[in-house]
């Protein structure tokens, strides 16, 4: 849908020229920076070892639900457990996420969306195949049972029973192939289309949507039940007068009649009228070689002494015979020269007529991109659709249009049965086939086909009246519920025409995928970096797996001095207050985050979240340490509001993120590890707070908690700036800006702005807002990006300088407005 709109002028009423705005559906999916497989054709998909195993008996559990295997086995019935959907959603759904997770990392969404085709390929292929294993496994059941087995009546009875099976294959696998269908879909709705808008916006949402086809979970894209119950059901056999491809049709010539009958455009009209010139002197090339080859014919005639004995009326005698062999000469020069010049008309014959037909089937796809959206439908016949521009008479006048169209050609009946088939089906289907009740509904000599199908099972007593009686329904249906259903119709058909389009543009791009099975192969398509491995987290960790970045979270507590002096003057325990109000929530907390105690001691809290070679593309250290830093935060707010009743001094804290994009280095004193990084002393600095600055912030009416200010030293050197600086970090995560750009490649951040109130008076502010996939939720993120504030003599507060700083907003109030606005903001294009 991110086709411009366009406007379409109608032509219902030449005196009143309408408006109706249409819009173009122009999804795809485009496979365009990904590498090709050994082949140098295919894409070399390797899928993890451990879903395929499984996923394979979970099919085969289905397959064996849906064909009843227990009727067959009778007694002998063997023990087979109910499918593990549950567990198969699992797998599935940790595939896809840590598929996900990776294209972001390497910032490309075609490697999701190259596991998404693979996954469509296996799920439909394992089916068939499945089934296959069954039939087989019932065949060998009867030969296992011995030769006299096989000869017995019984056994005849199995076979009969193995042959209605396989005829049954194809209901068998609708329902399979719907019923995986449902599972993914389901994931992408409630997991991963949210963490795909947190990783990468709502860019690619259209392109999936592609993907959720039930179409592509059917033999060959096209069942009679799924187009009953889903989309319409349209007769399949190329006599048939509703067609899918009578009523497609029917509905380009309407809307190119009543809506589209704009100027062809100017390009086409100088095509069509180049062409038709070419044409014309090709025709009088033609026609004037043919009088010079009749006048050279019938000279030569004459010079030879020939005779007509019957002269005919109709043929044109040459004005004057050639009188030498200079004349003749001169007409076979003449002759050659016009032979000539229509050989060469040829070529732009030909290239005028192929640029004729590019741009007319250019405009036939113009127009399918608009029949192919759904809603254009409602935009179209909907008389209450909001739809400023046009009024709704008008579409009033197109609804009647169409239903008068369908009614000429006699479709309008075939319509109704469709949809009257709905209620009728499950009490004659089987034995009677959904295309002969459909027809049964309409044509009289059908209804008798009917009725003798069914007289040939007379034990299940079929009773033909409530056929007849919704046939005759047909034939006088309200004008006003014919008007309704063939507004639904039109609707019904737009899905039917966009998914049979997406249908074959999927397929046409899962044949280019070849899903590895070998080792050799895989090792090969490896070493010629072209395979892509979908592996779960558990198989992608290698046994050496070195930590290659980290990130550091530092939560120094304020004023730690004198609580602990407070404590002990009143005869309580510092450090079990520390320990049980701060230390211990904390650390029932890290397990989620993926982060390692460093150091816990004192005033402060030292924690690291480490990426190793495995990891670094879903680890998303930086964005985690955030959401942790503000976590602690938390814990001790929690308290805080205890604190009060208890008597208890208050815990303030300051948190510093930094990230390092390299390995810390490690060091053993006995059988302690003690880490040094650089990220540690980054992380110490950004948890500060000055007491300069507190004193010169103390009232701090704004939804922040970090500042910066910068003192003027005339001369001082740029690695002097960091002495220079006085930082405000009160109950704040302040992240370092090499952590900022890190966080900005973990997850999408949608740029905000605001004006807020500030230590120094109203100021707009720069805000990001972002989503952090934690786990099966979603944790929202607001960062601020401030600029260092300079510090004038006398203590006052001066204008930004150009030292950017990052905090991670805590304030509850202000994150869920953020919220708001970005998905507001993402809603017209949703």
């Amino acid at each position: 849908h991110d086709a411009p709109m366009s406007e379409l002028p109608t032509t219902l009423s030449p005196a009143q020229q309408a408006r109706i705005k249409l819009q173009a559906y122009t999804a795809e999916i485009r496979l365009t920076k990904l590498a090709v497989g050994i082949d140098n054709i295919h894409y070399d998909v390797f899928l993890s070892p451990r879903f395929v195993e499984f996923t394979r008996k979970y099919l085969l559990d289905l397959v064996r639900q849906a064909a009843n295997v227990k009727t067959f086995y009778g007694t002998d019935a063997r023990s087979s457990k109910a499918p593990e959907t549950a567990a198969f959603r699992k797998l599935l759904g940790e595939l896809l996420q840590a598929s996900l997770t990776r294209a972001k990392f390497d910032k490309n969404i075609e490697i999701d969306l190259l596991l998404w085709l693979a996954l469509v390929e296996f799920l439909t292929r394992e089916i068939t195949n499945q089934f296959s294993s069954l039939i087989v496994e019932c065949k060998e059941w009867i030969r296992g049972r011995g030769e006299h087995f096989e000869h017995s009546e019984q056994a005849h009875v199995l076979r009969a029973r193995i042959a209605d099976l396989q005829a049954n294959r194809k209901n068998i696998h609708r329902q399979i192939g719907q019923a995986l269908y449902q599972v993914l879909r389901e994931l992408d709705e409630t997991r991963l289309s949210q963490s795909r808008r947190a990783l990468f916006g709502d860019e690619f949402s259209e392109t999936y949507d592609l993907l959720k086809n039930r179409m592509l979970f059917v033999e060959g894209g096209s069942d009679e039940m799924l187009f009953l119950e889903h989309y319409v059901l349209l007769a399949s056999f190329l006599n048939d007068q509703d067609r899918f491809e009578a009523f497609d049709g029917l509905l380009v010539d309407f809307v190119r009649d009543f809506v589209m009958a704009e100027d062809p455009g100017e390009e086409a009209t100088k095509a069509r009228k180049h062409s038709d010139r070419l044409m014309e002197q090709a025709l009088a090339l033609r026609s004037e070689v043919a009088s010079v080859e009749e006048d050279r014919d019938e000279s030569l005639r004459k010079a030879d002494g020939a005779e007509e004995l019957f002269a005919w009326p109709w043929k044109r005698r040459a004005e004057a015979p050639l009188e030498s062999e200079k004349d003749l000469s001169e007409v076979n020069q003449r002759l050659a020269a016009l032979q000539q010049n229509l050989a060469d008309l040829g070529p732009q014959l030909e290239a005028s007529r192929q640029k004729v037909d590019f741009l007319a089937e250019e405009s036939r796809v113009r127009l399918g991109d608009f029949l192919n959206e759904p809603e254009n439908a409602r935009r179209l016949f909907d008389a209450k659709a909001a739809e400023e521009d046009t009024p709704p008479e008008t579409r009033e006048r197109l609804l009647d249009e169409w239903v008068s169209r369908l009614e000429e050609r006699d479709l309008l009946v075939h319509v109704l049965a469709s949809y009257e088939l709905r209620n009728l089906h499950l009490d004659y289907c089987p034995p009677v086939h959904l295309q002969h009740l459909k027809k049964a509904l309409v044509v009289k000599e059908e209804l008798k086909r009917v009725e003798q199908i069914l007289k040939q099972f007379p034990a299940r007593s079929f009773s033909l009246k409530r056929i007849e009686e919704t046939a005759r329904s047909l034939r006088r249906y309200p004008p006003e519920e014919s008007r309704a259903v063939a507004l639904r119709f039109a609707e019904d058909l737009m899905r039917l025409r966009r998914d049979r389009r997406n249908y074959q543009h999927v397929t046409a791009l899962i044949e280019r995928i070849n899903l590895v099975r070998s080792e050799r192969t895989r090792q090969l398509s490896r070493e010629n970096r072209s395979l892509y491995e979908y592996l779960l987290p558990e198989e992608a960790r290698p046994a050496d797996d070195p930590v290659v970045t980290h990130a550091v979270i530092k939560a120094d507590v304020r004023g730690s001095t004198q609580i602990t002096k407070n404590l002990l003057s009143r005869g309580l325990n510092p450090a079990s207050h520390f320990s049980l109000n701060l230390y211990e929530p904390v650390k029932r907390i890290l397990e989620r985050y993926g982060a390692a105690k460093v150091f816990l001691e004192g005033d402060a809290i030292i924690l690291a979240i480490y990426e190793t070679e495995s990891t670094r593309a879903s680890q998303r250290a930086v964005a985690k340490a955030c959401i942790l830093g503000r976590e602690i935060l938390a814990v001790a707010d929690a308290f805080n509001q205890r604190a009060v009743s208890e008597d208890l001094p208050r815990l303030e804290l300051g948190i510093g993120v930094a990230f390092q994009n390299s390995a810390p280095a490690v060091w053993m004193d006995g059988d302690s590890r003690l880490m040094i990084s650089k990220a540690i002393n980054h992380s110490d600095r950004l948890a500060s707070c000055s007491k300069t600055a507190r004193r010169l912030i103390a009232k701090n009416p704004s939804p922040f908690n970090v500042f910066l200010l910068e003192t003027i030293v005339e001369g001082a050197d740029a690695d002097e700036g960091d002495e220079l600086l006085l930082r405000f970090n009160l109950n704040g995560v302040n992240l370092n800006e090499e952590g900022f750009a890190k966080l900005a490649a973990e997850i999408s951040l949608a740029p905000l702005e605001g004006n807020f109130s500030m230590p120094w008076g109203k100021e707009r502010a720069q805000l990001f807002f972002g989503e952090v996939p934690i786990g099966e939720s979603l944790e929202p993120i607001v960062v601020r990006r401030g600029l260092a504030r300079q510090l004038l003599p006398g203590g006052k507060i001066g204008g930004p300088g150009t030292r950017a700083y990052y905090e991670i907003c805590t304030n509850p109030k202000l994150v869920e407005l953020a919220r708001k606005k970005v998905a507001a903001a993402a809603a017209p294009h949703s």
